[in-house]
């Protein structure tokens, strides 16, 4: 994602009262007219250029935020995790006004794609520290021990429930479910967002058909993740096919992970806005990564808004 931040110094912050009140609202992407005056830039704002499919716009974005997705980790971990949340939450809204405008669905933004491997990044550093250091001098990450306590995780029947959200992630029996130290996952998974896996010829013919000039997607296949390069050669046949989760194990674990909140409040807990993504975080680096990163459990940034006064 590029922000394209403008450079001139600007004095007077007289922003409009319809500004004035989406910054109250506690909004985090505020789109404005090409023809914003910088004058009018609020303080603690930073007028963005931001690129869109070939297009561009203005928006206003926190400079605090704009710190925290140009420097993941960096700065307090829990103000992080709420203003990433915002702005995605206002992307969001964003994105919904484009698929009405247009009719059809679009793909997520790059600067949503950001927010949410930003998100990621402060989800582990509130789950993980630096701990000793090994014999090349490094420092070995290991968790928060409080951290994982104020979250229940080693609570016997949390431990259980996170261990059969693992089972249902990786299609396997709990008993099957193993447990990794975080200090290997961290310094040898790469985190992915979906899992791609290259087309077979045979698996390229059954789900296309020859266009005549051009291989084609059959109709039936087109919703389930399939991209194929459109070339003049009947002899290229190169695909790929995306592969995520379904919707009935994605609604199961939603399930366990209620009934995780409900153990917590049952024992007195306050329940935190990102708990949810914690608890899914930790169960990625403890019982997912290291055995099929591809099938790590999806985090989105939480809901939530925390809105200025």
């Amino acid at each position: 994602m590029n922000f394209q931040q403008e450079q001139k110094i600007v004095i007077r912050r007289t922003p409009s009262p319809e500004i004035s009140d989406r910054i109250r609202q506690g909004k985090k992407f505020i789109v404005v007219e090409d023809s914003f005056d910088l004058g009018n830039i609020p303080n603690g704002y930073s007028l963005v250029d931001v690129k869109y499919k070939g297009s561009s716009f203005k928006t206003l974005i926190p400079q605090s935020l704009i710190f925290y997705m140009a420097n993941p980790g960096e700065g307090s971990i829990d103000d992080a995790l709420d203003e990433i949340s915002d702005f995605y939450d206002d992307v969001e809204d964003f994105e919904e006004d484009i698929m009405r405008e247009n009719g059809t669905s679009v793909q997520e933004t790059d600067w949503a794609v950001m927010a949410r491997g930003s998100y990621r990044t402060y989800l582990i550093n509130k789950l993980v520290k630096s701990g000793r250091k090994n014999n090349e001098g490094e420092p070995v990450p290991e968790f928060k021990i409080d951290e994982l306590n104020r979250l229940r995780l080693y609570d016997p029947e949390v431990k259980k429930i996170t261990k059969a959200i693992a089972a249902l992630a990786l299609g396997k029996s709990i008993e099957d479910v193993g447990e990794y130290s975080v200090d290997g996952v961290l310094r040898h998974v790469t985190f992915t967002e979906v899992k791609t896996e290259q087309l077979s010829r045979e698996e390229f013919d059954r789900i296309t058909c020859w266009a005549g000039s051009h291989y084609e997607i059959k109709p039936e296949f087109k919703d389930d993740g399939y991209k194929i390069e459109k070339r003049h050669d009947r002899d290229f046949k190169t695909g790929t096919r995306i592969i995520t989760r379904t919707r009935t194990v994605e609604a199961e674990i939603r399930k366990f992970e209620d009934e995780i909140e409900q153990i917590r409040k049952e024992k007195g807990d306050e329940i935190g806005r990102h708990d949810r993504a914690l608890v899914r975080q930790y169960v990625n680096l403890v019982h997912i990564a290291n055995v099929d990163s591809g099938n790590q459990l999806d985090i989105m940034p939480s809901e939530g808004r925390v809105k200025n006064e």
